[in-house]
């Protein structure tokens, strides 16, 4: 059976099972491990989670659970932006960030770097299957903060953006785990250290990730679907292309209008923006506009025409019929849920 939670209500099954002793809690200075299992009238998950900050705006955790159903549990937007490298090493989950990718499978071999900032998500967990993960969780500001503007210009784009300050953008990049990037993934699970030696240590390995990530992220390596540093200023174009169609949902472009708008060919740019964002530059478009029309349905000071023409349907049937098929009712029921549960 297929058991469904929202962020809120699993946040309040583990301080239950805190309460009741199903999962225990050990600090030690920097470090923090949680173990156990979530439970409801039954076990739904067993956890394992070690956080242990490294130095300002750098952070590890080691993370690993099995859910004993299958789970699909949605999370909505958070108060607070993270970045953070995510490096899959054992099982799978699938999800997808609304308005921002489809739904993606993140697996074992895989990693990804993204800002969840202000989006929901939905992730799909299948039963019995253990998933593991150590998850580098960036805070920019801090962490590039001895850096000149000149090094600057050398990373992703995504925290070049994080560091320029209120314009944050939700971003997600998927890539392979190297070799490399294994070696130090397993010297992280063998720590033979304790102490101050140990949160060297893993600080070492951490930055080691966070500089392949970049490596990997400047190889000038087609068939991987990588950009060459010398053409970061495309991705700039891209995420240009992005913002045209955000602040043109009524009415906006057509690919090739919006490529020449950027100073891109048409095919550099559909390429380009599946790259960047994982989906088309219209389905993209697609989601984002469904989002922002439920969320102004909640909001409940607009109509359901009125939102509909807001957000770029000229059709109300087919924003119904669109409406429906991502979130499972059409805009009028939902509008009407919301309403009574105020």
């Amino acid at each position: 059976m297929t058991k469904i939670f929202t962020s809120t209500e699993w946040e309040e099954l583990w301080v239950e099972s805190e309460q009741n002793g199903a999962i225990s809690s050990q600090s030690k200075g920097v470090e923090t491990i949680h173990q156990g299992k979530i439970l409801n009238i039954s076990n739904i998950s067993n956890i394992y989670e070690c956080w242990i900050k490294l130095r300002n705006g750098l952070s590890i955790c080691i993370n690993e659970r099995e859910f004993i159903d299958d789970l699909v549990w949605v999370k909505y937007s958070l108060d607070e932006f993270q970045f953070g490298l995510s490096f899959f090493l054992s099982g799978k989950v699938r999800i997808e960030r609304h308005g921002l990718t489809d739904k993606t499978d993140e697996s074992v071999g895989r990693y990804y770097l993204e800002c969840n900032c202000d989006i929901k998500e939905t992730e799909w967990w299948k039963a019995g299957e253990k998933f593991s993960r150590i998850y580098l969780k960036i805070e920019p500001q801090e962490f590039f903060q001895s850096f000149d503007e000149e090094e600057l210009e050398q990373i992703p784009i995504s925290l070049r953006q994080a560091l320029i300050g209120d314009k944050l953008q939700p971003y997600y990049h998927q890539g392979e785990i190297t070799q490399q990037m294994w070696t130090v993934l397993c010297n992280i699970l063998q720590c033979p250290y304790q102490g101050l030696m140990k949160r060297m240590y893993l600080e070492s390995q951490s930055i080691e990730l966070i500089t392949l990530h970049f490596q990997q992220f400047q190889e000038q390596d087609v068939h991987n679907h990588r950009f060459p540093a010398r053409d970061l200023s495309d991705v700039d174009k891209i995420y240009q292309a992005k913002e045209i169609l955000l602040c043109n949902l009524e009415n906006p472009p057509s690919l090739i209008e919006l490529a020449r708008l950027v100073g891109l060919n048409d095919f550099k740019l559909k390429r380009g923006f599946r790259q960047v964002f994982g989906t088309s530059a219209f389905k993209y478009l697609h989601d984002y506009r469904l989002e922002k029309a439920r969320q102004l349905l909640v909001s409940g000071e607009m109509k359901v025409e009125e939102v509909a023409f807001r957000v770029g349907f000229d059709n109300r049937s087919y924003f119904a019929f669109a409406f429906r098929k991502k979130f499972g009712l059409n805009p009028k029921q939902y509008f009407q849920h919301h309403q009574k549960s105020v």
